[in-house]
């Protein structure tokens, strides 16, 4: 259930709030349809409902505020916009990978594949699917979870007729569990086959709260559905006969009112034949032929100007005796087919005649809706006329239909909403037992599930590679340049720069592609989903580190020689420091990543540390002051060699080797910084949030 209380969008300058103190209700076990045109403010009512935007008011799910909710996808399904997914990824791994962080099993994709009919389709990539089938896919995103809510931003668009009507019979099944359902949509007559409460907001602001059933009697129309290839010329026809007979009725109309006045004066001179005696009576039959007069020379004005004269009624002469027996009296009518005539009363009263009130102006219920270029939406008019309209102007109708919006109170929405020939929709089963999340297999997915890291690495070793031979073939380099591949031109190895690359990417992906972003973890705020990028960052350059070394070596041996891999006593070291400065690179630039929401900035970072910092802390090695600090990594590592030869003092060394270097002091500065500042901007998050 989702309880909104005054919900208003932050406001901006010289500008109104998008949303203004909106309060609704969607209970479970209904389908709630939020309905209004561009910029109604439906897109930024779901974005408040999730704290994605900053705003006021309160808002409660089952009771409990977003914030306090554990794991938001296990309580709330939410299809925004398109699929915020890479492109590059499969349907079924970007499930995996979503269900991974959502803490469901693995086999739950396949579960909501078969539901949204992409089973045939779960190895394709998402840059790949149709319009229709990403919708699919972006409902099947929001089931993942087993949510008690589904929040959907128009899932209707980009959907065919049938199957928009599968997903109303899905949606209806989900709320027929107990599930609460919150969509948006343009369509008045789509809303009324799915809904069962219609909130339409107009300017942010909510103008009607109704039970579907009211909706649908109160402000929708029947309609003529007319499919044709000249359905332009099929609705200028159509308009052209209806001003027609707009016209005819008012000339009609006011025959009519002429004719009614007619019949009132002969009553009255009937009346006045009846009493008549003495000079009264004979003043009243002299008023009552002055007034036939006057209508009589009315009627020829009007003759002359085109006005139409009701058949069999005659204008008398103004010496003719008055009319005996009950006069037709016609009533007004409504455009643009006439009423057919009333009787007047047998008796009159005889009176002055009052000063005629001023006539209302006739609601005229004809219009034509042109939706393209073969469809118009024609109302006011039988299908008859419509049909008959077209035979007569030789225009081919290649379908035409008669369309109810308004059912009746006894035929509830979810009942309309399903083809009677059509199989009912499978209902996802609930989850018995919800697990926990594992970030390390989200992110796991997450860089094995695209095939960007894979090539990144691959041209990383060849570059290595190639350049090892050419260091070793011209000599002069040192063995960490001639292992790695490292020329002097370039700040860092290329193993460095693609581990870094591909930490940067570990975030700016989040920040491109924010597949977590409705569930309020698009940048990982959490400890254990930043440990688990931390983790895989490391083990990514380790593996970066050893393959670059193997194969450079492999090839030194087979190319050049075995003179030119000469093996250090301390070889253990010159690893350990390999490995060091790849994950230090790979940190560096995750984190930059984290910081500047950015893959690019994130690369330009760590590139900038042996640039600028590097210089930085030589310098500092030079200043008297700072330079037992700097020489302290120095110190550590002597006390280290003093001790008994060991695996772990070994270790130590290499890595205090490595922090002596100017390179490994910049790298684990720059480190520390970028730690600082993301933990700064992450706790700024979280505040900002409303």
């Amino acid at each position: 259930m989702i309880q909104a209380t005054g919900l208003t969008s932050a406001r901006r300058r010289n500008h109104a709030p998008a949303i203004d103190d909106l309060t609704f209700e969607a209970p479970p076990g209904r389908v709630t349809a939020l309905l209004g045109g561009p910029g109604a403010g439906k897109t930024s009512t779901l974005r408040l409902l999730l704290q994605l935007d900053r705003g006021h008011g309160s808002v409660f799910f089952r009771g409990r505020p977003l914030h306090r909710i554990r794991r938001p996808a296990r309580e709330i399904g939410v299809l925004l916009d398109d699929v915020p997914g890479h492109p590059g990824r499969t349907v079924r791994g970007h499930l995996r990978m979503l269900g991974a962080a959502a803490g469901v099993p693995a086999a739950r994709a396949d579960v909501v594949l078969d539901v949204v009919g992409l089973t045939d389709l779960a190895d394709e990539r998402l840059g790949d699917l149709a319009l229709g089938m990403e919708r699919r896919l972006a409902i099947a995103t929001a089931l993942l979870g087993d949510p008690h809510t589904l929040m959907l931003d128009e899932p209707g668009r980009g959907l065919s007729a049938r199957e928009t009507d599968w997903l109303n019979g899905l949606l209806r099944g989900f709320a027929e569990q107990g599930g609460a359902v919150l969509i948006t949509a343009e369509d008045a007559e789509g809303v009324t086959r799915v809904a069962d409460r219609v909130l339409t907001l107009e300017a942010g602001r909510l103008v009607a709260d109704q039970p579907v059933d009211e909706f649908a009697r109160t402000r929708l129309r029947p309609r003529i559905v007319v499919r044709s290839p000249l359905a332009g010329r099929l609705a200028a026809v159509l308009e052209d006969e209806a001003h027609a007979l707009r016209e005819a009725a008012e000339a009609e109309r006011r025959a009519e009112r002429a004719a009614a006045a007619e019949a009132a004066a002969h009553a009255e001179a009937e009346e006045a034949a009846a009493e008549g005696e003495g000079k009264a009576g004979i003043k009243v039959k002299a008023k009552v032929k002055a007034r036939i007069g006057g209508l009589g020379r009315a009627k020829d004005t009007g003759k002359a100007e085109g006005d139409a004269v009701p058949t069999g009624v005659s204008v008398p002469e103004a010496d003719a005796e008055p009319v005996t027996g009950p006069v037709p009296v016609p009533v007004p009518a409504t455009v643009p087919v006439p009423a057919p005539a009333a009787a007047a009363p047998t008796s009159a009263v005889v009176a002055d005649p009052e000063p005629e009130a001023e006539e209302e102006p006739v609601a005229d219920p004809f219009s034509v809706v042109r939706d393209d270029e073969t469809r118009i939406s024609v109302y006011g008019l039988p299908g008859a006329s419509v049909g008959e309209a077209a035979y007569r102007h030789g225009i081919v109708v290649h379908r035409l239909v008669e369309e109810t919006a308004d059912l009746g109170p006894a035929t509830p929405a979810g009942v309309r909403a399903r083809d009677p020939e059509a199989t009912a929709p499978r209902v996802l089963h609930r989850l018995r037992l919800p697990g926990p999340a594992w970030p390390m297999r989200y992110e796991l997915r997450r860089a094995t599930g695209v095939r960007s890291g894979w090539l990144i690495g691959a041209v990383a070793l060849a570059i290595s590679l190639l350049a090892s031979v050419l260091l070793a073939r011209e000599g002069g380099a040192g063995e960490l340049h001639r292992l790695t591949g490292w020329p002097a031109d370039l700040p860092l190895p290329p193993i460095a720069i693609a581990a870094g690359l591909l930490g940067a990417l570990a975030f700016g992906d989040e920040f491109r592609y924010p597949a977590l972003a409705p569930a309020r973890d698009a940048v990982p705020h959490q400890i254990g989903l930043l440990a688990a990028k931390f983790v895989v960052c490391a083990v990514g350059a380790t593996l970066l580190s050893l393959g670059a070394i193997v194969l450079d070596s492999a090839a030194l041996l087979l190319l050049v020689g075995g003179d030119a891999v000469p093996l250090p006593s301390d070889w253990p070291v010159l690893m350990a420091s390999v490995f060091g400065l790849t994950i230090g690179c790979s940190w560096a630039g995750l984190l930059a990543a984290g910081v500047f929401r950015s893959t690019a900035l994130g690369l330009a970072t760590l590139l900038a540390v042996p640039i600028l910092a590097v210089p930085v802390v030589r310098r500092a090695m030079e200043e008297p002051s700072l330079h037992a600090l700097v020489a302290l990594p120095h110190r550590l590592r002597a006390v280290a060699l003093d001790r008994p030869p060991s695996v772990l003092n070994r270790g130590v060394a290499a890595v205090l080797r490595l922090a002596g270097q100017p390179v490994g002091q910049a790298l684990m500065l720059s480190v520390a910084v970028l730690l600082f500042a993301y933990a700064l901007t992450g706790l700024r998050g979280r505040r900002a949030r409303p």
